[in-house]
């Protein structure tokens, strides 16, 4: 793989707290997520790809250009905010000329207006818009720039049904034009959708960057859903990682779902047991309860 952009040794303080701690990553061509905790450094990462916060230590390059703020990187990144405001006064087409004005190869309005809808609002005020229609039209900035690097920050969030579908279709676009989108996100089912490899990150370090599959499979890990009274026997979290999933009702993650089984059902009156191979939430969830700080 050829790095498109790199963190090498990256280290962040504030105010004495570490937000990152000898981060390193390289990503390339394709969809990247970053997950993590709330707090993990996952904005933090972003944020020093931008340029918006320095690194205490290390450095971040973009296309082997060292990332400096307002440096001649920054045209080779766009980016979605987590929180997506815009001037009220400002039309939505003027918002999109102001942000395609610093790129060098910006697209025209017509290559994002129908990709996201936006025909019916280019000449309404950003003050009057909805939440959904403030995150398309941030998305829209961020595609208009025609950038080798896309950073997007929880790029669902507010977004109905059909405009998620729209954005989805956006990022396997843009992944399709060899381009280098960067994700945090917390929407499970949209990273298995869209992502080639995740990144999770904890207590500010990379503890794991590896393809979807790799990650949902490398520890052969299975969900049992199963009823049950509270409390649960001891024996029965001895037996994996145990998540309340409604009322009376638990997922147990474990490697050993035959024996689990065995156990559950012997234990437990009807406990209406299914068993499924683990979901990407599922893995990481283990992985990042194992991964001592």
């Amino acid at each position: 793989m050829t790095a498109i952009v790199s963190w090498e040794n990256v280290s962040k303080d504030y105010r004495g707290k570490s937000a990152l701690s000898g981060f390193s990553l390289d990503l390339g061509p394709g969809v990247h997520c970053l997950l993590g905790p709330n707090g993990a450094g996952k904005s933090t990462a972003l944020n020093i790809l931008t340029g918006i916060r320095q690194p205490s230590s290390g450095i971040a390059t973009v296309l082997g250009q060292q990332v400096v703020r307002g440096g001649p990187q920054a045209r080779n990144v766009s980016c979605v905010p987590q929180a997506v405001n815009f001037p009220p006064t400002l039309k939505v087409r003027e918002v999109l000329r102001f942000i395609s004005v610093h790129y060098p190869d910006s697209l025209d309005f017509a290559s994002v207006q129908d990709a996201l809808s936006l025909q019916g609002i280019l000449d309404k005020q950003c003050g009057g818009l909805s939440g959904g229609q403030l995150r398309r039209l941030g998305i829209a900035g961020a595609i208009i720039c025609n950038a080798p690097v896309i950073i997007m920050d929880e790029p669902l969030a507010g977004l109905d049904i059909e405009g998620r579908a729209q954005v989805r279709n956006i990022i396997l676009d843009q992944k399709n034009q060899g381009r280098c989108i960067i994700m945090a996100s917390h929407d499970y089912a949209e990273i298995e959708a869209t992502a080639d490899t995740v990144t999770l990150i904890k207590d500010g370090r990379n503890i794991l960057s590896e393809d979807i599959e790799s990650v949902r499979q490398r520890l052969g890990l299975f969900q049992l859903s199963f009823s049950a009274n509270a409390p649960l026997p001891e024996s029965v979290h001895a037996l994996g990682t145990v998540q309340p999933a409604g009322p009376g009702r638990y997922h147990l993650i474990t490697d050993d779902p035959d024996h689990a089984s065995r156990l559950l059902l012997n234990l437990l009156e009807d406990p209406k047991l299914n068993v499924l191979q683990s979901s990407l939430e599922d893995a990481v969830s283990v992985i990042l309860s194992e991964e001592k700080a």
